[in-house]
């Protein structure tokens, strides 16, 4: 059977101030930043793996400026991101209007049913639909690109918030592994941007401060101090807990996922509203 209502939904908020310029080939560049994001979809996990976030300047995605570039590829689970933005990466930017977003991703990912079973799945090249402007195309064996096609400004707002729909993905669930053929991904507008209030992002924990309640992560290059407090949430190994008793289960060299209500791209000092372990950083 085809199944509808997988909510595929990354974001990525570009952080910046200043007005827009031409084409992008302008000198003058500005910060950036990069998040995603998510709503709630009919799954309990959806895991994909991302190698590249890139803006481009021309129709064909040939003249690219890298917003976030990595081999090994970075796993997020976009189930996970309901409400929150997940920092990925700051850069400086040149100026301009582009007419694509590209995001590269594996071919594969894995999506968790409702019933906690995983089932393997691949992206499916889709060419451009009417009144759906996005392309997947998997160009190598093991990636593909999903691409929005049409006008990004990043500096018209100061923020540009780029949105992988998750819950209008389709997937053939009749197939073995699982198909994703359709998607969707646009970019948000500042009244959409404004209902998020919380962040998240990963970091490899470099010190532990059972005194003052505290540790810091680095994810990177920044380093980061995160605070807990009574009211904090934590999950280890799916064990629960809340307040202090959090710190006993922290340890260096581990991978953390934290929640909080500051923006990790602008500041340092953190508090947790809520911590879970996760296999891997990546990075």
């Amino acid at each position: 059977m085809r199944k509808k209502g997988l909510l595929f939904a990354s974001l990525v908020l570009l952080s910046a101030c200043g007005g827009g310029g031409g084409g992008g080939t302008t000198t003058s560049s500005q910060p950036l930043s990069l998040y995603f994001t998510d709503d709630m979809s009919g799954y309990s996990s959806v895991v994909v793996k991302v190698y590249e976030v890139n803006l481009c300047s021309d129709n064909q995605c040939q003249q690219k400026v890298k917003l976030y570039s990595n081999p090994q590829g970075l796993s997020i689970d976009l189930a996970k991101l309901n409400g929150v933005l997940h920092y990925i990466n700051t850069t400086n930017v040149p100026q301009g209007t582009y007419n694509r977003l590209e995001v590269v991703l594996d071919k594969n990912l894995t999506i968790t049913d409702p019933q906690g079973q995983n089932h393997q799945a691949v992206f499916a090249p889709m060419e451009e639909k009417p009144n759906k402007p996005n392309t997947v195309q998997c160009p190598t064996q093991n990636q593909c690109y999903i691409r929005f096609n049409g006008i990004v400004q990043p500096f018209a707002m100061g923020k540009m918030v780029v949105d992988f729909v998750l819950k209008e993905f389709e997937v053939n669930t009749s197939k073995n592994p699982w198909e994703v053929y359709e998607v969707k991904m646009k970019p948000l507008t500042p009244s959409e941007l404004s209902q998020y209030s919380y962040y998240k992002l990963y970091g490899t924990v470099q010190s532990v401060n059972t005194q003052n309640n505290s540790f810091t992560i680095s994810w990177r290059g920044n380093t980061y101090t995160v605070s807990v407090n009574q009211n904090t949430k934590c999950e280890f190994n799916n064990q629960e807990l809340q307040g202090t008793a959090c710190m006993s289960y922290i340890q260096t060299n581990m991978c953390v996922e934290v929640k909080t209500s500051s923006d990790p791209s602008t500041n340092t000092t953190l508090n947790a509203v809520k911590i879970e372990k996760e296999d891997e950083c990546g990075g």
